[in-house]
């Protein structure tokens, strides 16, 4: 389990290699858009539809109107895409965590854990539900499964999540899909980390949902 410590020296490597960076040429790649506030330059980015803003030179990572600090995994999360990413478009073939180039099905384990089980566990049984909270957060149905919801965590890296509802004879089942040109732009373990910020969001506002009935 990662320490605040690993966390903070992550972020502080990726910063560092990001000072060294154009930011126009980054902004290019990962399809952020590029300001000029005050004589800085800053990154507008998406984040799961929400602004992200990162701001040269210290390649700092807010959102705008907030005063609290993003947490550290999302902060990562967003300056490994700007650090990695080389601006690949979409191919629009899917594949799931297995086949992901790079150690897919090393990580395979830890990413059921991360992501594929969570997600299950939450709404296999209430799909209703599951679109609901999908599509309040920005998703999108798509013709999968028996449900199916696509989120745009960048610019360049969908995320579909796909329920089957089971019946006699098998359970319920759920996974994830990324487009094949998944690891242009992330790690294979940023990948996972970012599937699991993807289902637990939408556990997050179930939760809120609930305890509001």
């Amino acid at each position: 389990m990662p320490r605040i410590d690993d966390y903070k020296a992550a972020i502080a490597l990726s910063v560092a290699a990001l000072k060294q960076r154009n930011p126009k040429f980054v902004a290019a790649k990962s399809r952020a858009e590029y300001v000029l506030e005050g004589g800085r330059e800053v990154l507008l980015l998406p984040y799961f539809g929400q602004p992200r803003r990162i701001v040269w030179p210290e390649v700092t990572v807010s959102a705008p109107g907030q005063t609290r600090e993003l947490p550290l995994t999302e902060q990562i999360l967003i300056l490994h895409y700007l650090e990695r990413t080389d601006g690949e478009a979409l191919s629009g073939h899917t594949i799931d965590f297995r086949a992901v180039p790079d150690g897919g099905s090393f990580y395979w384990s830890a990413f059921v854990s991360r992501a594929k089980k969570p997600l299950l566990e939450t709404f296999g049984q209430d799909l209703d539900l599951y679109l609901k909270v999908a599509l309040a957060a920005g998703g999108e149905a798509q013709p999968l499964g028996d449900v199916a919801v696509r989120f745009l965590a960048f610019p360049l890296v969908p995320i579909t999540h796909v329920f089957w509802r089971g019946d006699d004879e098998f359970p319920p089942d759920a996974n994830l899909l990324f487009d094949d040109t998944i690891s242009h732009h992330l790690s294979t373990e940023d990948i996972a980390a970012l599937a699991g910020a993807s289902v637990y969001r939408l556990i997050a506002a179930a939760r809120e949902l609930r305890q509001k009935k």
